[in-house]
This record gives structure tokens, sequence and C-alpha cells, in this order.
């Protein structure tokens, strides 16, 4: 399929971590010798060893560092609560992690690295001191709350680790395997004003422990759902205030939660495990949460009823295309001819502004989002292309104002952006900042 001459000859830059195109180095229909045979293969060959080698140094890594974090947090938590020594877990989870992302690259083991390294050193814990009277105990709760906070498919080895030992133990010291976290009542939710930006939070409690409030905040302005912070309150009002005061005042104000009505958008907003396509660029407090917000989202989405058919899936790019077309000659009537190309500009457009995928937040704008789409358009186009599609940026943001009914004070405020006013906010030294907790 042909590339369209508009675009960049580099690859285009849609999330934080940079994913080569595949190139046919020795071009279509190249007529290979038995030599170059050869030589590709051992090409090949070196470059499936040189991964293995890596991965096995990011295993290595991740082994020392799960086994010395569990060594000191039985330690630090044999007397405490099992949600304490949850939280403390995550948090020694986020502080691994966030100093391992900045390690060189061979050394950078991964959330996933670091999951399987848990399982396998708890487990070694707990088998250390089983048979000791009680030294097993604070182990044992260790491994548990690493059964807890892992999402699948790392949950499931937690799990297949715990049945190992009791089996080994006849069952006669080590207890069942405990329920891991469930939903104890309705699931909230709200957005901001702009209708890009989430809030999710759900009751949760495991055995012992009371009931807290998970919160998500989840941004669907870049190209997908991302949770720029998640974490425990515990009431759904402490929650919401805390996500509010993040959104800002102009963006939330009036907000309220409530129950939950679409589980085929909240199914879309909430994060879900992606092995090595996470976005990269993770803080710490995120880091600490990175496994346990993956979980629990899942059991939320097991606790909401499912719909047998998903609901109209709002706007797209093609029918945005046509209408934004039609009320922009109607606009400009008495104006001089559009140019040759609109058509191609407009549907350009319409395909950069929906780039998540999620057509319930296709029609939405907001400041955020509006500089975004700035940033992958001059990413993504030669610049003269670019130039024009952002040219077009200022009537389509109030194209959607008026479709949405969206209040002026809130529109005027995505016009600077659409003109090319720079958001230092949602940058960083490598690009655009999906995971930035944006105030709008």
């Amino acid at each position: 399929m042909p590339v369209s001459r508009k675009r960049k000859k580099k690859s285009g830059r849609s999330g934080r971590s940079r994913v080569p195109a595949r190139v046919n180095v020795l071009g279509a229909g190249a007529d290979l010798g038995e030599q170059d045979r050869r030589e590709l293969a051992d090409a090949w060959r070196g470059l499936a060893a040189y991964r293995e080698q890596i991965g096995a140094r990011r295993a290595s890594l991740a082994a020392a560092a799960a086994t010395n974090l569990l060594a000191n947090l039985v330690v630090a938590v044999a007397n405490q609560p099992d949600m304490v020594v949850e939280d403390a877990l995550c948090l020694r989870l986020g502080t691994l992690l966030g100093e391992a992302a900045q390690s060189p690259v061979d050394d950078r083991m991964g959330p996933h690295d670091v999951a399987q390294a848990l399982v396998t050193a708890a487990m070694a814990e707990v088998e250390a001191t089983t048979g000791q009277a009680d030294a097993w105990h604070a182990p044992w709760r260790v491994l548990t709350a690493v059964a807890g906070i892992l999402p699948y498919p790392d949950s499931e080895a937690a799990v297949d680790a715990i049945a190992r030992l009791r089996d080994t133990e006849g069952g006669r010291v080590l207890p069942a395997t405990p329920p891991g976290p469930a939903v104890t009542g309705p699931v909230l939710w709200t957005r901001d004003r702009y209708g890009s930006r989430f809030a999710v939070t759900a009751p949760i409690t495991t055995v012992g422990a009371p009931v807290r409030w998970y919160l998500w905040d989840i941004d669907a302005c870049g190209h997908q759902a991302f949770t720029v912070h998640s974490g425990f309150y515990p009431t759904p009002d402490a929650a919401l205030t805390d996500w509010q005061a993040a959104v800002g005042q102009v963006a939330a104000a009036g907000t309220a939660l409530a129950p939950v009505d679409d589980p085929w958008l909240l199914a879309e907003l909430l994060p879900v495990e992606l092995g090595m396509m996470r976005p990269g660029g993770e803080s710490v407090e995120q880091f600490a949460e990175y496994h346990r917000g993956k979980r629990l989202a899942a059991v939320v989405n097991q606790a909401m009823p499912q719909r047998d058919t998903p609901p109209d899936g709002g706007l797209d790019a093609a029918t945005a295309a046509v209408e934004f077309t039609a009320w922009l000659r109607a606009r400009h009537a008495d104006q001089q001819e559009p140019p040759t190309d609109m058509d191609e500009l407009v549907t350009e457009l319409a395909n950069s502004w929906s780039i998540n995928d999620i057509g319930t937040v296709f029609a939405t704008c907001s400041p955020h989002r509006v500089a975004l789409c700035v940033l992958h358009i001059r990413d993504y186009y030669d610049d003269e292309f670019a130039d024009q599609l952002v040219a077009l940026l200022p009537d389509w943001t109030r194209w959607l104002a008026t479709r949405n009914g969206t209040p002026a004070e809130l529109a005027d405020r995505c016009l600077p952006y659409a003109q090319g006013q720079p958001r230092p906010q949602i940058m960083d030294d490598v690009g655009p900042d999906y995971l930035a907790r944006v105030t709008e």
C-alpha cells in the first residue's frame, strides 16, 4: 500500500518507546546467493543470541533485586497487618523499578521481569523457613501479598507457587490460599467537563482488611487511555477531591461520582498488562501501583454487569471529516475558494485526531488533547503539510465545541494550543509525556 507523500520518511512516534520500522535491506525480489544466505542466517542467529543474553542478564538482576527486597520486607513487616504488608511491598517496588528505569538499556529490567522474580523469591523465602516453628508466618504473608497485587499472567504463577508449597507440606502447616481482592460495592466514575479525563473508583477489600477505595485517574487524550495516577483512599469523597485538584478547578468544576453505566467504555479505559508495549517514563509513584492498579482493574471489570451488545461507538474519523468539511465550507462560504486538497487535509486531520480508537471520546476536545495532536502532526508529517493541518486546528476546535455544546470558557482555552502554543507540562527529554498528570 503506497505511503502518502505528505508523511515523513522517518518512523512516527505514537508512544515513548521507539519501534523501528521493518526494512528490507536487500531490496524486493533480491536474488540471494548461498554465501549471502549464510551471512544473513548468521546475523539472525547472532541477534537471537544477543537477545537471549540480555534477557538472561535482566532476569538475573531481577532475581537478585527481588530476593533482597523481600528479605528486607519480611523483617520490616513481621508484626504488621496484611494491609501494611501489601502497601509496603508496592512502595518498595516503586523505588526498585524507578531505579531500574535509570539503568543502562541492557540492564534495564522491566516490571514483568521483576514480577516473575518476586514469585520465585517469595516462594524461596517460605521454603527456607517452613518447618522452623512459626518462622514461616512472615514470609508466607509476603508471598500472599505478592499474589494479591500481581496482574495476570504473573498472578497465576503466584497461585501455582502457593499450591506447590501446600502440596509439599501436605496442607498440614500452611494455610489455604487466601482469596484475592474483591469489589464490595458499586463502582463509581466521573469525567471532567472536556470529557476526556476520567476518575474511576471502587471499594476494594481483602480478608482481614477494611474496605478502601481505589482510584484510577485516567487521561484519554493520548494514543491510548493512560492511568496517570492510582492508589487507595479512605472514602470515595477523598478520591474525588484528589482527582479534582489534579484535573484543575476549571475542568473539574461541578463533577460528581455516579455508578458506572457503560462497562464497555470502562473496559477500554482501565489499564491492562501490556508487557514490553508499556509507554515507559513512569514515575516512582506510578511504578509503585504499576502491578496492583492492573490487578484491581481486572477485578473491577470482572465485577461489572456485561451488556450483550456494545453501545453506539460515537463519532468516528470518517464521519467527522464529512461533517467538519460541510461546517467549514458553510462557515467560510463568503471567502475565497478552499484549497483544492481540502478533502485530503480534513481526512488526515480527522485521522490524526483519532489516535486512541476509543470512539466514545473521539469528539472530546481539551487543551491537553489539542497540544498532543499538534505534537503528533509535526512529528508524523512533512513540515509544509503539518503547517497546513495545524492551520485547520482552530476551526476544528470551534466545530467540536459547537457540536458538543462546550461552554465558551472551556473552548477558548483550547485555541492557544490549536494555534501552536507549546505546553511544557506534557513534554520531557524523550518526547510527549503521556503519563503526566496534567492540570487543565
